[in-house]
Parts: C-alpha cells; sequence; structure tokens
C-alpha cells in the first residue's frame, strides 16, 4: 500500500487510505461521553491530527505504540482541519522505513538559506572570529553532526529534517536586516550572530529523528547552555566574561514570556526575530496544508491564504 496522500486526505468527507507514522505516542483524553484517542500522523508531505472515538479501534495503537500504520480515514474539521480514523492495523511489510515518512526540506534549499546567511553576516561585520568559533561549537563530537539533520520543532514549524537549520538560516537573514538598518546594534553584531546561530542548538538533545530525545525534558535551553559551558574558555578567551554571559541570556530567554523571560536586549532581540520567523513559517505550512487556501489558525479562527510560490522539490 502507498503512503496517505495526506492533502487529499484532508479535504472534509473524502475518505482515503494509506501508509502512515505515528512519531510520538498518541494519548487517550476523556471526551464528553467515552475516551478518545488524538496523536498526529506523519507522511512525507508533513503532520496532520488525528482523532479516533472508539476504544476498539484504537487498541492496536495502544498494544504496539509508535510505528507506521496502514489506516483508513475521513476529512474532517472541527476547530481545524483533522483526520477522523475510521480503521487503523500495525503495517507488515517490511520494505517501509521509518525513514519514507520524514519529511524533509530540499538540501538545495538549506544550502540556499546558510549561503545567504553567511554572505549578510559578513557584509554586516559580523567576524572571521565569530564564525570560528560557531563551527568549533558545531563540530563537537556530541552534537552527532545531527545540527544539520534535526527539526526545529516537533509539532509547529520547520517540522521536517534540516528544519533546525533551515529555521536558524532565516532567523539569521532577518538579524542581517536588522543590522543594516538599526545601526546602534552593529557594535554587537557578533553575539547577535552567535546568539541567533546557537539560540537552538539543544534541540540536538531534544530531539531525536522528529521526536522527543531520551532527555527531552531537559528543555533545550538548558542543553544548549551545557553545551555552552565546555566553551566558556575559549569564548571568553576571544571576548570577554559579560559577552559569554550575554550569549548564555540569549539561550535561557529567547523564548520570552514562554520560558525565562530575557534578561538581557540581546535576548530580547533574539525572541523577536524567533517569534516573527516561526510564526510566519507556521502560517504558511497551515496554508500549504490546504487545498483552497483557507485555514483556521490559533485564536484568530479562519484566515484566508495568500498566492504562494511553489515549493522546490
Amino acid at each position: 500500500m502507498d503512503i496517505l496522500d495526506l492533502k487529499q486526505a484532508t479535504e472534509v468527507g473524502r475518505v482515503s487510505s494509506g501508509l502512515v507514522l505515528i512519531n510520538e505516542e498518541p494519548s487517550v483524553r476523556q471526551g464528553k461521553r467515552n475516551p478518545y484517542m488524538m496523536g498526529e500522523f506523519v507522511t512525507p508531505q508533513g503532520h496532520c491530527q488525528f482523532k479516533i472515538w472508539e476504544e476498539r479501534t484504537y487498541a492496536p495503537v495502544l498494544e504496539h505504540g509508535s510505528g507506521i500504520y496502514n489506516v483508513e480515514v475521513e476529512g474532517s474539521e472541527y476547530n481545524g482541519i483533522y483526520l477522523t480514523v475510521r480503521r487503523i492495523k500495525p503495517n507488515d511489510d517490511i520494505s517501509v522505513q521509518k525513514s519514507d515518512f520524514l519529511p524533509a526540506i530540499p538540501q538545495a534549499r538549506l544550502t540556499e538559506v546558510w549561503q545567504r546567511a553567511k554572505q549578510r553576516m559578513t557584509e554586516v561585520g559580523v567576524t572571521s572570529q565569530a564564525w570560528t568559533i560557531l563551527n568549533e561549537i558545531l563540530m563537537d563530537s556530541s552534537l552527532e553532526g545531527r545540527y544539520v539533520i534535526e527539526a526545529a520543532a516537533i509539532f509547529y514549524h520547520d517540522n521536517k529534517v534540516g528544519g533546525l537549520v533551515h529555521h536558524t538560516g532565516k532567523m539569521l537573514n532577518i538579524l542581517a536586516a536588522l543590522l543594516e538598518n538599526i545601526e546602534p546594534i552593529q557594535e554587537s553584531a557578533d553575539l547577535l550572530f552567535l546568539g541567533v546561530a546557537l539560540h537552538d542548538v539543544g534541540k540536538v538533545f531534544e530531539y531525536r529523528d522528529l521526536s522527543r530525545g531520551e532527555y527531552w525534558y531537559a528543555n533545550h535551553r538548558v542543553r544548549g547552555i551545557e553545551l555552552l559551558a565546555k566553551y566558556k574558555e575559549r569564548i571568553i578567551q576571544a571576548y570577554d566574561e559579560p559577552f559569554y554571559r550575554q550569549l548564555q541570556s540569549i539561550i535561557a530567554g529567547h523564548h520570552g514570556d514562554y520560558g525565562d523571560r530575557p534578561t538581557t536586549v540581546a535576548a530580547a532581540i533574539v525572541h523577536y526575530i524567533d517569534t516573527m520567523e516561526s510564526q510566519i513559517t507556521g502560517l504558511i505550512e497551515n496554508q500549504s496544508q490546504t487545498t483552497d487556501g483557507r485555514f483556521r489558525f490559533g485564536d484568530w479562527g479562519w484566515l484566508q491564504g495568500i498566492p504562494l510560490k511553489e515549493e522546490d522539490k
């Protein structure tokens, strides 16, 4: 059986069949009458929420957990699009692998975004010293080379293979525009550059193949600071201790009100860049998964989409 065509399957009222990946353990919740299961399906086209209303239907998922499943689903809508599961059973075709389902950002796109960021960062005054330190940190053996492989998130934005470096590269390009237009912050170009480049580095430990890592509960901000500490003396030697402490503050505070609040201007700037990039990417990803460009988003209700450039394959 083929992998489920997610875009067609989410048409309301349409019944479709195919293979899907459940990458994260779904949850069973108490409904008005009976418990029901809610989780996410993953395909190369992206992610989609599913619901299973009957216990006898979701029993195989409780028994087998995450993995590849053969499903029959119906496109549904209530406070957003989701898939109602009518039938689900574990896949028994061993030729189908988990990697077949993980959506990925094309390598050409990653290269384009990162090369443009490198050129623009150099043009706005980021020094070769900062690039050298970044490269040393990203080559750390504990990262296992996964900075360019891991996702930026599991559910929300850039939740694809390569999503972390994609998200970070876009943020660097936004930072370049700020450095070009807000002259006073040019004095802190190296600090802001390294802060953006390393703000999410801990996600290499928090996530694993678009799922939660073993120690996910020690979040990426904690793990990022832990990694940075290995290079404390190197950074202080190149700059000074206030520079190092400012980098710590960026990693700790870049989630704004959704984590430790920013305690420095640098952390606040990176937070705003992070929020703008991730929220806009989330909007576009939501629209791209619809057939008519109309979708619900958060507390805003229905949004009508805009013309979008076709993605590179």
